[in-house]
């Protein structure tokens, strides 16, 4: 949220910036775990980034704040600011809207040196493999308002609860059917079915993955049998 990252004169207070008044500050994606971008900061942008909620720099070459996106409309929206151990170091965990590099690649950190010595570029860097659920989910949500005609997601959607409701049963039954079979490929195949028509039906109910993550995070620390019975404990 925007204006919502709190009061940062400890963090400012703890920081080690150099002799230029600065200190690094990395970019990391909040869905995927990928390093989007690392710039400079001083005290100053540090306090517009927590006051505004967007990820802001200064520039050295410009001799001032830039703010990520002002001008490509590429924006950072700052969930957490973190320092690091030493201090002299700034982590911005981020929403990032489009490509956070210049040159139109997902991170700045798209070149990585091969086997004969070269250097390679793709997009960036994998994010971590569960990240795959969020992104698949955002495309869900994309594929929500086209046309029922022209997505597969879109259809489901328009047809309502019992085409959704049908799928994800239906699914399930496939993945409970191949679980015993011992067919890796086959049994991977069908839990993917599942999980994408679980996630069309958590779109049509309105619930994010995140709120899903959040609740899974939550259940680290407690024994499963516990969190059950306080399940089955509560008022219906």
């Amino acid at each position: 949220m925007f204006g919502m990252i709190g009061n940062i004169d400890a963090l400012l207070a703890a920081a080690t910036f150099d002799a230029n008044g600065l200190l690094a500050v990395v970019a990391q994606d909040a869905a995927t775990g990928i390093v989007r971008m690392q710039a400079w900061a001083n005290a100053e942008a540090l306090s517009a980034t927590a006051s505004s909620g967007l990820a802001t720099f200064y520039s050295r070459s410009r001799a001032g704040l830039w703010q990520k996106g002002a001008t490509s409309g590429n924006v950072m929206r700052v969930r957490q600011m973190r320092l690091d151990c030493d201090g002299d170091s700034v982590l911005y965990i981020v929403d990032a809207d489009g490509p956070s590099c210049h040159t139109g690649a997902t991170s700045c950190y798209f070149r990585t040196p091969t086997a004969s010595g070269t250097l390679v570029s793709d997009d960036g860097p994998a994010g971590a493999p569960a990240a795959i659920l969020s992104k698949v989910a955002q495309v869900v949500h994309e594929r929500a308002q086209a046309q029922s005609g022209k997505s597969y997601v879109a259809s489901l959607l328009a047809q309502g609860w019992p085409k959704i409701l049908g799928k994800i049963t239906e699914e399930s039954r496939e993945v409970v059917e191949a679980l015993p079979l011992g067919d890796a490929a086959h049994t991977a195949h069908e839990a993917a079915d599942v999980i994408f028509h679980l996630l069309v039906g958590l779109e049509a109910a309105g619930v994010s993955v995140d709120a899903v993550f959040a609740e899974l995070r939550g259940r680290f620390g407690t024994s499963g049998l516990t969190e059950k019975a306080s399940r089955e404990n509560k008022p219906t």
